[in-house]
């Protein structure tokens, strides 16, 4: 799975021990388990290019043939779907704010809880959707369900044996 660096400045590929790729393998696990023995690719250099793409591009199509800069068509489409607070930004008559909070309040938040600064409330939640819990909790409700099913072939049978064995003469009628 992906994992970002421990500067934050690259993303890298790991190998986890879990599915939600929570607890990173030991060194050398990915090298031992495959067949070549090859390192894992993207492990100490980033899968994401730190280059910066342009925005920018002359327009050849242009009739006047001034070669004007505009903004292509990617980027645009990039700014117009993202969340802005431009709440500080001047020449704009309709400044975009409707992120400020998100922005503001909310991201904040959710770095502290990744970061390991956490309340409590918010670890005990975490540990307690581990795998381990989980797992118990499906064993739980496997042998409840059998538990159930069993008790109801027993009381659908003890119904179905009362009703057969009563004769005429327990209901009253010789």
């Amino acid at each position: 799975g992906l994992k970002c660096s421990s500067d934050g400045s690259s993303i890298n590929l790991a190998v986890f021990t879990d599915a939600n790729c929570m607890n990173e393998a030991n060194e050398g696990v990915y090298e031992a388990n495959n067949y070549y023995q090859n390192s894992l690719p993207y492990a100490s250099e980033s899968i994401i290019g730190n280059e910066c793409v342009s925005c920018l591009e002359v327009d050849d199509n242009d009739d006047n043939n001034n070669g004007d800069v505009e903004i292509t068509e990617l980027c645009q489409e990039m700014y117009e779907a993202s969340g802005k607070c431009e709440t500080y930004v001047s020449n704009l008559y309709y400044p975009s704010v409707g992120a400020c909070d998100y922005i503001n309040n909310i991201l904040p938040q959710i770095s502290k809880v990744y970061s390991g600064t956490s309340s409590s409330v918010v670890s005990s939640i975490s540990s307690a959707a581990s795998g381990d819990t989980a797992t118990l909790l499906s064993f739980v409700f496997g042998v409840s369900t059998v538990g159930l099913a069993l008790y109801s072939c027993f009381l659908y049978k003890k119904a179905s044996d009362a009703g057969r064995s009563i004769g005429l003469s327990q209901q009253g009628i010789v």
